[in-house]
């Protein structure tokens, strides 16, 4: 972690780990294939991805397909679709948060500018190159 009161040598300190996670059990998906936050450079916070794995609070899956959300709430997924091993998924979730489209669309952003100053855009929503 970054240390921002420079108490540290090198104003970098211990990451926080596994003891400091809230209890909760979190997925992250990607429609992409192969490890998550592959190609994403260092500075977008995936360097801490080893952390979360180690955790054991974070799942983090690959090539999904987003097929629905029921009326419970639920999340229908397809893992590898149209491949010999494809397989579909119920997650039973209380907040889902979705990063989704290659298209700018910044009407929510402004909005909430609006009402809040506190409002941030980042990764795809932010600069949208690729399917992730």
């Amino acid at each position: 972690g970054v240390d921002s009161l420079n108490e540290t040598r090198g104003g970098v300190k211990e990451p926080l780990g596994p003891q400091h996670l809230t209890g909760r059990k979190l997925t992250m998906l990607q429609r992409k294939k192969g490890k998550l936050g592959k190609y994403l450079g260092k500075t977008t916070g995936w360097i801490h991805r080893a952390l979360l794995e180690k955790s054991n609070s974070v799942d983090m899956i690959g090539s999904v397909a987003y097929d629905r959300i029921d009326a419970k709430g639920n999340l229908h997924i397809t893992i590898n679709k149209g491949d010999t091993n494809e397989a579909t998924h119920i997650l039973e979730v209380d907040n889902i948060i979705l990063c989704a489209g290659q298209v700018p669309k910044d009407d929510l952003e402004r909005q909430a500018g609006d009402i809040s100053q506190k409002v941030y855009t980042i990764g795809g929503a932010y600069e949208a190159l690729e399917l992730d």
